[in-house]
């Protein structure tokens, strides 16, 4: 019997758009927090670089292919491959515009980058495009027009739903909003973010950076603002919502705001789990009560604390807070304050001042706390290295 033998056919050459479509699907998978798509990611960006030197000269006459080496670059890709790409010359002229500024952006050249795209509408891009091209603009026009930037990171969002363009925009959003004291809407989109990809691999960080802007913006300077972030909280993890909370009373301890410090520090120590270590939120806490009637059981707790299990930045304030506490139930000192000789009347008794209450020093104790708290940190970072 004579068997016929059929030829496989030969796959057909995949293109760049194709193998760009491939990746990003992947990032949707990033976004969601598959580790081991992060872990690929690196290789099909090799992989598509190799085939955007090895593509023939007619590959460029087609769009979807410029546009898809543009999104390349943007989606991590390396910008030598796009300058190698330009250089052979076969990229038609009204494209490189917008492969020129690709690049410049991702070199971190912005001023040639905004020169490039910033007249280009995002709306009008290619949907695989779109998005990133928003983000991007978003990017270059921070600083010159932040309320332009937070609409363009909107129409990412929209562009590019479920992906890390949309994941990085509002992450990128929540920040901005910040700066513009925004409270109420950063609330509200941080916990989209945490609902839609509280499981990114980029999530944690995410919510640490929140805490500092969140301190750094004003968003939890009293109780009420602080309560707001309370929905978002309780979508976290128990560590993750723990970090933020430390992070709060850490900074509204050294501001001096022992109402908001003293909350979220107990909020932190419910989340401590069994045999955990809760000497940060305790000693936080404690700060906090020795300026109200609870002061006999704020010098207890502080006296409770293990010096050992706090961070080395911490041990700085745990000093300045006990300082504090011991001068704080000191009596009054009366303080003679006279005028320099020069103005003062010979014959003029000295005038005598107000008792100085104690109480009015521990900010300023803190203050040095805080100064020492910022040193130790800074050789925390450099332990081991020398000066």
């Amino acid at each position: 019997m004579v068997m016929a033998i059929t030829a496989r056919a030969a796959e057909p050459e995949r293109t760049i758009s194709q193998l760009m479509s491939d990746l990003q699907r992947l990032q949707v998978q990033m976004a969601f927090g598959d580790k081991a798509a992060y872990a690929l990611q690196r290789d099909r960006l090799r992989t598509i670089g190799v085939s955007i030197l090895a593509a023939r000269p007619e590959t460029w006459k087609d769009k979807d292919e410029t546009d898809a080496a543009v999104a390349y670059v943007l989606s991590g890709g390396q910008p030598r491959i796009i300058a190698q790409l330009l250089e052979k010359g076969d990229i038609p002229a009204n494209e490189q515009p917008l492969m020129r500024g690709a690049e410049e952006y991702v070199l971190g050249k912005q001023a040639e980058a905004e020169s490039l795209l910033g007249d280009i509408d995002p709306a009008r891009a290619s949907l695989k495009l779109a998005g990133q091209l928003a983000f991007v603009q978003s990017v270059l026009k921070t600083n010159q027009d932040p309320k332009r930037a937070i609409a363009l990171l909107d129409l990412a969002r929209l562009m590019s739903p479920g992906g890390l363009v949309e994941e990085a925009a509002l992450r990128r959003e929540i920040l901005l909003l910040g700066d513009q004291r925004a409270g109420d809407r950063v609330v509200f989109l941080a916990r989209q973010y945490v609902t839609r990809f509280g499981h990114s691999i980029y999530a944690e960080d995410f919510i640490q950076g929140l805490a500092a802007a969140a301190i750094r913006d004003g968003l939890t300077d009293n109780v009420a603002n602080l309560d707001k972030f309370r929905p978002l909280l309780t979508t976290v993890a128990p560590e993750v919502r723990r970090g933020f909370l430390l992070a709060v009373a850490r900074a509204q301890t050294l501001n001096g705001n022992s109402e908001v410090a003293g909350a979220a520090a107990r909020e932190a120590l419910r989340d401590t789990p069994v045999g955990g270590n809760d000497e940060a939120a305790k000693l936080f806490e404690a700060a906090a009560q020795i300026v109200t009637p609870d002061y006999d059981a704020g010098v207890v707790a502080l006296k409770s604390i293990d010096r050992s299990r706090l961070g080395k930045p911490d041990h700085a304030l745990l000093a300045a807070i006990t300082f504090a506490a011991m001068r704080l139930r000191d009596p009054p000192v009366e303080k003679t304050i006279t005028e320099p000789a020069r103005e003062e009347p010979r014959s003029a008794a000295p005038t005598t001042g107000a008792a100085i209450d104690p109480t009015d020093s521990i900010l300023a104790t803190l203050k040095l706390g805080a100064a020492a708290l910022g040193r130790t940190a800074s050789l925390a970072k450099g332990e081991g290295t020398s000066p």
